[in-house]
């Protein structure tokens, strides 16, 4: 029997106790997008997680994804998008506080719509985070 527990992508909470449907209708949506887009990145799924706003203290849920380094288990940096419900900021986080850094390399992801849509500009993102293709991202609200 297989020793490994399940972890979803962008999980909820803890992961071994996944509280996805604990989540209002917009925030579901935009974590379902996120879980169905992420499934083909080059990662694994325990490099992602959702941070409920009782989780961090912020106001918003923060989808976060972990650049992990190849061939180690070490994070290399954090990267999160705060949803709001109607449009998410995405950063580099601090790696501990979750806070954005000033400064990043990656710039800022800022959008707008809805949880659908949301979720597939931040789910660009973070490919583009991925593959190293970043920059001052911004897209219009749909």
């Amino acid at each position: 029997m297989d020793s490994h527990v399940y972890v979803p992508w962008f999980s909820v909470g803890e992961a071994d106790e996944d509280a996805f449907e604990t989540l209002d209708g917009a925030r579901r949506r935009f974590v379902s997008v996120l879980r169905e887009r992420a499934v083909t990145w080059p990662c694994d799924p325990d490099d992602t997680l959702v941070l409920r706003p009782e989780e961090t203290g912020f106001a918003h849920l923060l989808a976060v994804l972990c650049a992990v380094t190849p061939g180690t288990n070490v994070i290399s940096h954090v990267f999160g998008a705060f949803f709001d419900g109607q449009g998410v900021l995405g950063s580099e986080l601090h790696d501990q506080m979750y806070i954005p850094l000033q400064g990043s390399a990656v710039g800022i992801l800022r959008v707008a719509g809805s949880p659908g849509r949301c979720a597939e500009l931040t789910a660009d993102w973070f490919e583009r985070v991925l593959r190293g293709q970043t920059g001052n991202l911004a897209a219009p609200v749909s």
